[in-house]
């Protein structure tokens, strides 16, 4: 590949996210929206609490809230092969 190709490319990529901006904030917000009028439970349900969904909520627009939520739902995943005690 030459040099002027992979600038190319990369201005076509820088472009390509600069155009589709509004639409994927705006589905974020919808989905975030959607989220948000979950009970508790349902969000338990996920492995989300209310307080994943305010914090993805604050991040600012430019940054995915999936990640966040992503992120959160495994740090409370069990851990596989590893039994709860429930004598303790």
């Amino acid at each position: 590949m030459s040099a002027s190709f992979t600038m190319a490319s990369q201005a076509a990529n820088v472009l390509w996210r600069i155009l589709t901006w509004p639409a994927r904030v705006s589905a974020a917000r919808r989905t975030m929206s959607e989220l948000a009028r979950m009970s508790d439970f349902e969000l338990r349900d996920i492995g989300l609490t209310r307080s994943d969904i305010n914090d993805a909520t604050a991040l600012p627009l430019d940054d995915d809230p999936s990640s966040l939520l992503v992120r959160r739902r495994a740090w409370r995943a069990p851990i596989p092969g590893r039994e709860a005690d429930l004598a303790a």
